[in-house]
């Protein structure tokens, strides 16, 4: 029940979101960090080796002699002493090269004749690290090509060294996210696993539970009210539809009662042709007012899925006519119906407001008070139809909030020989609904006013 809220799940999803997440970041930024060091120790060692060689072929510009070039580049090596200098001539002979105890060096050096002019490159030995630079040096009868190096280990030492620091630091640190992120989100979602428990406890016996919001966080309130309120809104349906079957069991069960009786009687013993066209003529009365019935409930089930509006319909017209139908059962009762305002048109289905502006007035010519009228007044500004009248008995407050519902009337209207069926209020109720309007009623001084607003 309810899957979404279940908190484990969105706890797990969570975490492993946050974990990545860390991850990415953090091998991002020490990535990134680990480039820029390459690259600033690549810059220092560039400008160092560039600067030597400079030096060395100024000083071979000088220099005629190779014997006195030990002499000439010795200010140099003691001013860069990590660097060493190796020169040939045309022929790939050693002309020169500084002093060093590195054996594997100078094997690489004797051996690597296809480097490119211009080019810094890193060689590597069974032990150490060096960055060389190679060039051609033009008009210079003995030295053609030159190579600078230096030795990189301290460099290359420390990249490795912060290479391992950092996935250390990175693992350490999702270790230490993964921790604290379980610990805030399953604290955080805590109150969502409440929330679902307690939504686990309402069954259809128990739908008066609602929710507190009270102690809640802010984030979770506004998911609990609207859960109340749906809830309430379920509640409502539940009463209404229990109400409704209780209704329609009561309605039916006296009309068959009524029928079987009568028949039973008359069946007892034979009788004369009156008597039975007598109790044929009541059961007749009664199948027609079941008829009826049943047609409204059909009408009113319509009326709550979805219809068709597609008619342009002239709220006046439709009054007028009404009026006009209803004028002799008017005169009867001794009633009057007066039609004021201004008329305006409405989309909609036209035989629906037909029933609606029917149902209305057929109720307020039967409930009106003797010698009094009827007022149907249309307020185009507001698009709004009015209907009120004078009552021949007083309305209870809570009777005025129960007239939409489905077979009710008030105690003193239950005549089952000249009242309704307590459906046309409720027919009323769902065409206006259906229209995407309001209805509502009001009671005050012995006069109740009908109000729907399209």
């Amino acid at each position: 029940m309810l899957k979404f809220l279940n908190p484990k799940s969105l706890i797990l999803r969570l975490m492993a979101a946050v974990s990545f997440a860390t991850v990415l970041i953090f091998l991002f930024f020490g990535l990134y960090i680990e480039y820029t060091v390459k690259v600033h120790f690549t810059e220092m060692d560039m400008y160092e080796l560039e600067l030597v060689s400079k030096s060395v072929q100024n000083n071979l510009e000088f220099t005629h002699n190779t014997s006195t070039l030990e002499t000439s580049f010795a200010p140099i090596l003691l001013a860069h002493p990590n660097v060493f200098i190796y020169l040939e001539d045309k022929y790939g002979k050693m002309v020169y090269m500084s002093e060093s105890d590195n054996g594997d060096l100078i094997a690489l050096i004797t051996k690597n004749r296809l480097l490119q002019d211009e080019k810094l490159q890193v060689w590597e030995t069974r032990e150490n690290y060096y960055r060389i630079l190679t060039s051609v040096i033009q008009n210079n009868e003995h030295v053609t090509k030159m190579t600078v190096g230096m030795n990189i280990d301290f460099h290359q030492h420390y990249i490795h060294y912060f290479r391992a620091s950092l996935w250390f630091a990175t693992l350490i640190a999702c270790f230490i996210t993964v921790i604290t992120s379980f610990l805030v989100i399953y604290f955080g979602f805590k109150p969502v696993k409440t929330i679902s428990k307690k939504i686990q406890e309402i069954t259809t016996e128990r739908l008066n539970t609602r929710l507190n919001e009270k102690h809640a966080v802010s984030e979770l309130k506004s998911l609990i009210i609207s859960f109340n309120k749906m809830i309430e809104n379920i509640e409502d349906v539940f009463e209404r539809q229990s109400n409704f079957s209780a209704d329609i069991a009561h309605e039916l069960r006296t009309p068959i009662s009524s029928l079987i009786t009568q028949t039973q009687i008359i069946l007892s013993q034979t009788r004369k042709t009156d008597e039975y066209k007598e109790i044929l003529y009541s059961n007749l009365e009664e199948l027609e007012r079941m008829s009826k019935m049943i047609n409204d409930m059909l009408f009113l089930s319509t009326c709550e899925r979805e219809a068709i509006l597609k008619d342009e319909v002239d709220l006046a017209e439709e009054v007028s006519k009404t009026v006009e139908y209803f004028s002799i059962l008017a005169e009867e009762k001794n009633v009057a119906l007066l039609t004021q305002g201004d008329t305006f048109k409405i989309i909609g289905n036209k035989e629906m407001i037909r029933r609606a502006i029917v149902n209305l007035i057929s109720n307020a010519i039967y409930y009106a008070e003797k010698n009094s009228v009827i007022s149907i007044t249309l307020l185009k500004n507001k698009k709004t139809l009015q209907i009120s009248n004078k009552t021949q008995t007083p309305i209870l407050k809570e009777n005025i909030d129960r007239l939409f519902d489905r077979f009710y009337r008030i105690q003193s209207a239950r005549n089952r020989k000249s009242g309704g069926s307590g459906i046309g209020l409720a027919i009323v109720k769902s065409i206006v609904k259906v229209h995407k309007g309001d209805i509502s009623a009001a009671y005050d001084k012995g006069v109740i006013i009908f109000t729907i607003t399209f």
